[in-house]
């Protein structure tokens, strides 16, 4: 027992405080009874709903210090290391000063470094790439002028690219994101059988692999898609795990959940940060072995504030203490392989239920849609009559400065999640799925405005959808991850659930190839029917929401702790809890 006892850290206050305070919430209890007497079903809805208030009052008020640096040190995290390759578009103008892929570029000198012995004929020395010589490709049907080019790169101060480069760098990115969202799955299951402890030190030695191979990249090209997946797989592990210190906030539990997710979309700046020192001369590889000390924080939140299993949800009165902490160490063999037998009942009630369903459709399109508009950014501003060079320049990363503003945004998507009115006629954990049904309708309203916009020939408007494509990013995994944990679904299958809708995601991705050949294969660079596919899929993913209401309107809505983890209710139970049980949202 002593040897966990640097896991416990963030969990024994929770017990301590709801000892001291359990007569308190009895009375509280009993006063609410005869208040209600007069209507049996009533009472025990509204009994309930008090109950959980109250439980949620006496937590946000206890050992606040403490909960605070929790809840700083994983926002840290989040906004530092968890989606560092968001920012792909400041990495891309780093890699072109290396000059990867350029190979496949037909570089045209001009006069005066042709004066200078430079010819085409020639290799060419990129000095920042250690001497390593590389020959450009004569076959290439593109060839740029010395007006073309950019200021800043390694040639005699030129920087050179072309739309080969471009595009081998795209399919770069799409590649990483497609093997991370399928990896995301198996970790998931290692999360959910071996807790937070084990899942986080396999992240850190995740992370310091990817950033290792990023800084001898510069000699292997070939260690780019191996290093950003690792490193942007660790992230995302980062931010699942960090998820659960939402459930030491009570009330505000998905306030915080909203922040970290915000946090996560923001980690754009710590790119934009790599080539402002690249800028200055600093390398990249040299910016990728300083985010290796990423993992002495990482290492502090895993030992000192992080619990070794999971923190609960809904928190247990005894939670913190030995006995639940490490109360499956002394099973025996016959007890283990019985608990993993109904955990994979559990697990296969719920993934097969339409609810979840509909919720890996829902989840997918809208993530196909991203991809799709991620793809056709460039073709979009260039069938407006914008210039290639102004779209890499200013267009791009006007869009991925402005993924920062998922930090403000996601908290306030979090507050209309908290927000609470108590209601006679409903128990709180359908009452949360109310909020969570709006959250989902609002993500849907804004994939179909943003689906809308490309009709729209003008270059201003698209600028201004920046902003609506970055709420609805925001919208979608705070819909996801709120809709996951809430407590319809087991806890201890997070990891699964979360790792299945990812991987769905991945395989719409790979649709989305297909569309991309159609466009400029058969469609001649024309996605305007794209779009009325893509128009129509997102009409089809709003039977979700549909679905989501009707199991609100006839109390489907479980509560996995009590319910022996999502077996078959029947609607009196489902709509009326015990009096004397503890309800969560």
């Amino acid at each position: 027992m002593k040897g966990d006892s640097s896991f416990e850290t963030i969990d024994t206050y929770v017990s301590e405080y709801f000892t001291d305070n359990e007569t308190r919430d009895d009375k509280i209890g009993k006063q609410s009874d005869l208040r209600t007497a007069s209507n049996i079903n009533t009472s025990a809805i509204r009994t309930e709903a008090e109950r959980e208030h109250s439980r949620e009052m006496t937590m946000g008020s206890c050992c606040c210090n403490k909960r605070h640096v929790t809840f700083v040190w994983a926002l840290l995290e989040c906004l530092f290391f968890t989606g560092v390759i968001f920012g792909w578009v400041w990495l891309t103008v780093t890699l072109r000063r290396d000059a990867f892929f350029l190979d496949l570029c037909n570089v045209t000198f001009s006069e005066d470094e042709i004066s200078k012995g430079q010819s085409l004929s020639e290799p060419i020395q990129d000095s920042s790439r250690n001497g390593r010589w590389s020959k450009c490709r004569t076959t290439s049907t593109t060839t740029l002028a010395p007006q073309e080019f950019e200021n800043r790169l390694p040639f005699n101060g030129t920087q050179y690219f072309c739309d080969e480069q471009e595009e081998r760098l795209n399919l770069l990115y799409d590649i990483i994101i497609i093997i991370r969202n399928f990896l995301i799955l198996p970790v998931g299951i290692f999360m959910d059988k071996y807790g937070t402890t084990r899942s986080r030190l396999l992240t850190v030695f995740t992370f310091i692999t990817g950033t290792l191979m990023m800084t001898f990249s510069s000699t292997a090209p070939w260690l780019l898609i191996p290093a950003l997946v690792l490193v942007s797989l660790a992230g995302l592990v980062l931010l699942i795990t960090n998820l659960q210190v939402a459930n030491l906030f009570g009330e505000h539990r998905y306030t915080v959940m909203a922040t970290f997710i915000g946090a996560y979309h923001s980690c754009s700046l710590i790119m934009g940060c790599m080539k402002a020192t690249n800028d200055l001369g600093v390398g990249t590889q040299t910016s990728f072995m300083f985010l290796t000390i990423a993992i002495v924080p990482i290492l502090v939140s895993t030992i000192a504030f992080l619990p070794k299993s999971r923190i609960p949800w809904p928190l247990p009165v005894t939670y913190g203490t030995n006995r639940v902490l490490n109360g499956g160490c002394g099973k025996s063999k016959h007890s283990r392989d019985s608990k993993n037998r109904e955990d994979f009942a559990a697990f296969r009630n719920v993934s097969c239920s339409s609810l979840f369903g509909w919720s890996l459709v829902w989840f997918g399109i809208q993530y196909m849609r991203e991809f799709l508009y991620d793809e056709n950014f460039r073709l979009l501003f260039i069938r407006l009559g914008a210039d290639k060079e102004q779209i890499n320049t200013e267009y791009s990363r006007l869009y991925s400065s402005l993924k920062m503003l998922g930090l403000p945004v996601a908290p306030v998507l979090g507050y209309l999640l908290d927000w609470k009115k108590l209601s006679s006629y409903s128990p709180p954990r359908i009452q949360t799925m109310h909020r969570i049904l709006f959250l989902v309708v609002l993500s849907s309203a804004l994939a179909l405005l943003n689906s809308l916009l490309p009709f729209i020939p003008s270059i201003t408007i698209q600028i201004a959808g920046f902003v609506l494509q970055i709420i609805e990013r925001v919208s979608v995994l705070v819909c996801v991850c709120s809709f996951l944990t809430h407590v319809h679904f087991p806890i201890e299958h997070l990891g699964k659930y979360i790792g299945c809708h990812f991987c769905v995601a991945s395989l719409t991705s790979l649709s989305g190839f297909a569309f991309q050949r159609l466009i400029h294969v058969h469609l001649e660079s024309n996605f305007f029917y794209i779009n009325l596919v893509l128009l129509v899929l997102l009409l089809i993913s709003c039977v979700h929401p549909i679905n989501i209401w009707n199991h609100c309107r006839h109390g489907f809505i479980q509560d996995a702790s009590e319910s022996n983890y999502g077996t078959d209710l029947s609607p009196q139970e489902n709509l009326i809890s015990a009096p004397n049980s503890p309800s969560s949202v």
